[in-house]
């Protein structure tokens, strides 16, 4: 065996010490496995005396047959744990005579890649779904917008039905003296005016129902005002909340894309690894 060889196995667990993970060495010459110290939890089983044919697409078989270093990262779907795995070939000058390979366990750091992945697949439905409550949010800003236009212009209809009704009350009254001087008159003329005393009665029945459906008109009208002004106050305060509402959304969309490049930067920093 290569002296070189030989010190790089008697080293092999002062090495495995160095790493801040679980840790598997393998050493081989150019034609088999010489050395190998398992992991606490990366165990492959290799044997020693094994030939480097049957490490065929393996870091180990690269390294010999490209004489580069190498490194590769693998899931644990193969040895149950995630795990990175270099070679490093082993020069006497310029002959190549071997090769150390150390497989990493990556199982910490695939886990916080996995919730990474899952962080930034939340954060996007989140921010998905902020969107459409912000738009939801502003199309229901824009109907209240025009409830409360549209609570002003039936506040000037009733208005203007006010000034109608108490034009009608004014001619009710008038209509009401009018029949009271016809019946005084009618009372004068005796026999004469008996026909236009009947008149002057109806005027005044007439008078007085008009003045009586003026006010029950103005009534409902009140009552209708009353309700309109609350609708009014109601949709006011309801936009306003939808206002800050959207507000609010529009500051947590902010916040969503601020962890969405957090967690960018933590994939690329688990991608670098």
């Amino acid at each position: 065996m290569h002296p070189k060889l030989q010190t790089v196995i008697e080293a092999m667990p002062m090495y495995q010490t160095t790493f801040p993970d679980d840790a598997c060495i393998i050493v081989a010459n150019t034609e088999e496995i010489i050395g190998y110290l398992p992991g606490k939890t990366i165990d492959l089983h290799i044997q020693v005396g094994t030939k480097i044919k049957d490490f065929t697409n393996t870091v180990t078989e690269y390294a010999l047959r490209t004489k580069c270093f190498t490194k590769e990262e693998k899931g644990p779907e193969k040895f149950g744990v995630a795990y990175i795995a270099t070679a490093q070939p082993i020069f006497d000058g310029t002959t190549l005579i071997g090769v150390v390979s150390v497989v990493i366990s990556n199982d910490q750091m695939n886990t916080l890649r996995l919730v990474a992945n899952e962080l930034s697949s939340a954060v996007e439905q989140m921010i998905a779904t902020n969107s459409e409550l912000t738009a939801a949010s502003s199309d229901v800003s824009e109907q209240l917008d025009g409830l409360v236009n549209y609570a002003d212009v039936m506040n000037q209809d009733i208005r203007h039905i006010h000034s109608i009704v108490q034009l009608v009350k004014e001619i009710a009254q008038m209509s009401k003296i009018l029949g009271l001087n016809a019946s005084i008159e009618a009372a004068r003329s005796g026999e004469h005016g008996r026909g236009f005393a009947v008149v002057a009665n109806e005027i005044q029945k007439m008078a007085q129902n008009s003045t009586e459906s003026a006010n029950q008109i103005a009534s409902q009208l009140e009552h209708i005002r009353s309700s309109v002004e609350v609708v009014t106050t109601t949709t006011t305060q309801i936009a306003s909340f939808t206002q800050q509402f959207s507000a609010s959304m529009y500051e947590l969309e902010g916040a969503y894309e601020n962890i969405t490049e957090h967690v960018t930067k933590l994939l690329m920093m688990t991608e670098s690894k």
